[in-house]
């Protein structure tokens, strides 16, 4: 008995498309534990937890925008309460008009002998980094930059992007590109919860959707 063509075409469909949707990024620096955060912003406000600081937070279309205010004299700034330390953090993000895109942690109180952020993976439309901030109470402290790359994230498109921390050391990853991997000697302290922070004029927004935050083993 021959297959019938509708039903054999549906089956090459299969074996083609199924393997490549369950394709994604996964962490390369431990395992995923257990499941800290998941949030779609389907409803029309912003969930309890997420904080503004600075500039303009609203949902909308099933996502979180975000930018800047420059009467403020401040780039945006937002936090996602959530206690952590070794973790997994991926989200989709659109650069909607907005120069640049930090997700990073501040050391949890009485870690470290530092004032402000600890680390940020840094997005541009031309660039990534990982960034280790400086201690506002040393006038000497300077950002420093632990890894960068030329790497093209246009506007006003979707990208997926994996934040993994274990011990000392990050990697962050998105498909189609060449991961970034750094260490430095406080990463691994406990942090109280996510920092995001959007650059740019009124108005050119930073979209966020589809957050997950996981322990990582």
């Amino acid at each position: 008995m021959k297959t019938p063509p509708r039903i054999l075409a549906s089956a090459l469909f299969a074996c083609i498309v199924l393997p490549l949707a369950a394709a994604g990024l996964e962490p390369t620096l431990g395992k995923k534990g257990k499941l800290l955060l998941e949030e779609k912003f389907e409803s029309d406000t912003v969930p309890k937890g997420w904080n503004k600081n600075t500039g303009v937070l609203s949902v909308a279309g099933g996502a979180l925008h975000a930018d800047e205010l420059a009467s403020e004299k401040h780039v945006g700034a937002f936090r996602k309460l959530l206690p952590l330390q070794d973790c997994a953090i991926q989200l989709d993000v659109k650069l909607a008009g907005a120069t640049t895109f930090h997700l990073g942690f501040d050391p949890a109180p009485g870690e470290l002998k530092k004032k402000g952020h600890l680390f940020s993976l840094i997005l541009t439309p031309e660039s990534w980094s990982i960034t280790e901030h400086p201690d506002k109470d040393d006038p000497k402290s300077k950002n420093a930059v632990h890894a960068k790359a030329a790497t093209k994230f246009p506007r006003d498109q979707w990208f997926t992007v994996l934040l993994e921390v274990k011990g000392d050391t990050v990697i962050v990853s998105s498909e189609g590109r060449a991961p970034l991997r750094a260490t430095a000697k406080d990463f691994h302290v406990k942090k109280p919860g996510l920092v995001f922070r959007v650059g740019g004029k009124d108005g050119q927004e930073v979209l966020v959707d589809n957050v997950m935050v996981w322990a990582l083993e």
